[in-house]
């Protein structure tokens, strides 16, 4: 699988993150500290990804996941608060979120299944 493909449904997914943690934010500087957090998690592995890190998708699936439930989060307080403060564009987007970061685990799943073949292919000749 190619490896700029992953990387750009990664940063897909950053952005969808980060859009929603803004319309869901209330508080600036938490804002600020989380989407530098998460721009930097995803960004180093993404850079690791791409100069052959073997690890780097293996960490940036667990990154993903993190992110992925905090879109849920947002579905579920809409869905069962009436008075919460969360936008339906947030939830649209949060959903979209959601999609994305489905459609990225399906795509680095290849290269992550490709990475252990490879790993145990270099152990069984040891």
């Amino acid at each position: 699988m190619d490896k700029k493909i992953i990387s750009l449904w990664s940063l897909l997914s950053l952005v969808m993150f980060i859009i929603c943690d803004f319309l869901m934010g209330e508080n600036a500087q938490d804002l600020i500290k989380t989407i530098i957090v998460a721009a930097v998690l995803y960004l180093l592995l993404i850079i690791g990804g791409l100069l052959k890190w073997r690890l780097a998708y293996h960490f940036l699936l667990f990154v993903v996941g993190i992110y992925t439930l905090a879109m849920i989060r947002i579905v579920f307080i809409f869905a069962t608060q009436s008075h919460s403060g969360v936008s339906v564009l947030a939830v649209v987007l949060a959903v979209l979120g959601i999609i994305v970061n489905l459609l990225w685990y399906r795509i680095a799943a290849k290269q992550i299944k490709g990475d252990y073949v490879r790993i145990v292919k270099k152990n069984v000749k040891k």
